[in-house]
């Protein structure tokens, strides 16, 4: 293959030239848009786009969102380079077609552009989201470094990374000088903590290219004190919140979040995943106040988000048709006793007891709608569209449900109803979106969902409701998350102790035991590890973050290991596996140490440096336990328990 790659390389240079092909991500965070007038431009690479209104179209401004641009139909689009552009491949988010762009040169297809020239003016015939382009020169220059994030102006350390073509070296500097090939060379992402201009060139082959350059202004954002003296800042402003706010709800780019004084929305791809219902984010975070649909909204670039360190339990404010106009946009709510009576594409309405008054509601999230017969206990956030007050569902609630007293009973009835225990279950084991129940047959299974509370070991719920689903060979319970509440503290579950040999599909999502056992590492696999005792073996999967094998592990030893049987089939089914997920691995003859998170058998500073690498770092490097305090996720609590034993 190299051979082969050396020949069309010196194939290209025989003719003095070879294709530069940029990569552009459209998306807020890789570009830096200017407003000129009601029109923007942005240049990156050397290639400039150049957005512009035509005639009552919507704004371009309200077109650049977090992911994507989107040219609306009508706008005029410009894509402009020093050197002649002989093709364009757009990436679309979601389903549209290029051939509705109009070029003043040259052709499109069905997904880009290809001809000849320096600048390309496209009228759009239609809407088109674009994520990504790929823009090929003519040329043999080598396309200049950009970015990322693109400058402007940061409220902190900003962590900057510079790209260029494959196969490029990259030279940079911090002075403000233009760098040459003897400038350092890049190799990995910085943090400039104060203003700072970059510049750097890429060369491949001898070949430099033009000097990019980007100016990173770092400044003190002002802050204000809550949610209610932010959404009064006029648009455009940067401020930070000097309160700690607790997440409503999240979902993708979008995270809903309220105080004492109000409720917002922050937008933006970087918290995608980052917070769950109830995570408390502590104070000093911000970002760009914008208003959409006349709600305060929180926009990119965003800055001070750090890690959840608590959880509270949020529970919903309570509203009707009749009042539900005077909601705050941004609330989350429940609309009790609803049925669905209208329903087109995403477009909903809701009503109570056959009232001829409604709501209007949107499917912004893609629910499955449930039965349309039944009445439905409606949870949503509430928002408007052109200055009409709607929501947007989270969740259904079956208002007269189904009852089960136990997990076998909830089994038996179809896939996806949804039915309430009429009996406690206890929680085994609670990481992430996965808790671990058992009911009162002593059957167990694997919930897996968000949910705003986090679980002990023995911790009885009551009350719970959810229905059931199949995840590659596994069944599970998809939780009506608003049901789980507080619990009330109970007797911790102990794991049945086996040997390989006795452990069957039977027992999938079994708390289990087993004891005396080898574990062997899997050349290129960091999370899969064979398991062995004197009766048989099987595949160890790492599925908890609080459970690691570090470097310093030693593979020599005996142990004892306690976890739940899972089951894995692949989705062409071909390879179907019985796998043991560990909650606990100790070593026989040393068994864990109280604090002794690094596992050398004394608890010591280094055991809680380790924990603040996991922390601060997400650095799970050489960590045994973790999870100190047993509550599932590794916080601040889990420094305090091992500084505790240490004072002891």
């Amino acid at each position: 293959m190299k051979k082969v790659l050396s020949l069309v390389m010196l194939a290209l240079l025989s003719v003095g030239a070879w294709a530069s092909e940029i990569t552009l991500n459209t998306n807020n965070v890789d570009l830096s848009w200017t407003a000129v007038g009601d029109d923007q431009t942005t240049t990156s690479q050397g290639i400039t786009i150049y957005y512009a209104k035509a005639g009552s179209n919507t704004p371009t401004s309200q077109g650049l969102t977090a992911n994507h641009i989107r040219f609306y139909k009508s706008t005029t689009v410009k894509i402009s380079a020093a050197s002649p552009i002989t093709s364009i491949a757009f990436t679309p988010d979601g389903s549209y077609d290029a051939t509705n762009f109009q070029p003043n040169v040259g052709t499109t297809t069905s997904s880009g552009w290809t001809g000849n020239a320096s600048e390309v003016t496209f009228t759009m015939g239609a809407q088109y989201r674009c994520k990504k382009m790929v823009i090929t020169l003519a040329d043999g220059s080598v396309s200049a470094p950009y970015f990322t994030p693109a400058e402007g102006t940061f409220y902190g350390p900003t962590e900057v990374k510079i790209n260029a073509q494959d196969g490029a070296t990259i030279n940079y500097t911090l002075d403000g000088s233009n760098p040459t090939t003897n400038s350092a060379v890049y190799s990995a992402p910085f943090t400039v903590s104060q203003t700072t201009t970059v510049k750097a060139i890429a060369t491949v082959d001898g070949v430099s290219s033009a000097v990019a350059s980007a100016t990173y202004t770092i400044e003190t954002a002002p802050t204000v004190a809550n949610i209610a003296a932010y959404a009064a800042l006029a648009d455009n402003s940067n401020a930070a919140i000097s309160n700690p706010v607790v997440v409503t709800y999240a979902n993708g780019q979008n995270t809903y979040v309220k105080d004492a004084t109000g409720f917002l929305c922050i937008y933006g791809n970087e918290l995608s995943g980052k917070y769950s219902q109830g995570d408390v984010i502590p104070a000093g975070f911000g970002g760009l106040k914008t208003t959409y649909n006349n709600g305060a909204e929180m926009h990119f670039p965003l800055f001070g988000f750090v890690d959840a360190t608590e959880t509270q339990s949020v529970q919903p404010d309570e509203v009707t048709v009749a009042n539900f106009g005077n909601s705050q946009m941004w609330q989350y709510v429940v609309l009790k006793g609803a049925q669905i009576t209208y329903h087109n594409g995403k477009y909903l309405g809701f009503r109570v007891d056959n009232s001829t008054d409604s709501v209007a509601g949107y499917n912004q999230f893609n629910l499955t709608l449930p039965d349309l017969d039944a009445t439905y206990d409606i949870y949503g956030i509430v928002t408007s569209y052109q200055g009409n007050i709607q929501m947007y569902p989270i969740e259904f609630v079956d208002n007269n449900p189904t009852t089960v007293g136990s997990i076998a009973e909830l089994l038996a009835l179809e896939s996806g109803k949804n039915a309430t225990f009429t009996t406690p279950v206890t929680a085994v084991y609670h990481s992430g979106k996965q808790l671990y129940i058992k009911d009162v047959n002593d059957d167990f299974m694997l919930v897996y969902g968000s949910l705003s509370n986090t679980y002990n070991n023995g911790d009885v719920l009551n009350d719970i409701a959810g229905n059931w689903t199949i995840h590659n060979g596994l069944t599970e319970i998809i939780p009506v998350a608003a049901t789980f509440g507080e619990a009330t503290p109970g007797t911790p579950v102990e794991p049945e102790t086996l040997a390989i040999e006795e452990i069957s599909q039977d027992l999938i999502h079994s708390y289990l035991r087993i004891e005396n056992c080898t574990i062997t590492a899997i050349e290129g696999d960091t999370r899969n590890f064979t398991l062995a005792d004197e009766t048989g073996d099987m595949i160890m999967r790492l599925n908890f973050s609080e459970v690691t094998i570090g470097e310093d592990f030693d593979f020599d030893a005996e142990y004892n290991v306690e976890g739940f049987l899972a089951f894995y089939k692949s989705a062409n089914g071909e390879t179907q596996q019985l796998q043991f997920y560990p909650n606990l691995i100790e070593k026989v003859g040393g068994e864990q140490v109280p604090g002794d998170v690094n596992g050398d058998g004394t608890v010591t500073a280094a055991d809680v440096t380790m924990l603040y690498n996991i922390i601060l770092n997400d650095n799970w490097t050489g960590a045994v336990n973790a999870d100190q305090n047993g509550d599932g996720s590794v916080t601040a609590g889990d420094v305090t328990a091992v500084y505790n034993i240490l004072l002891q």
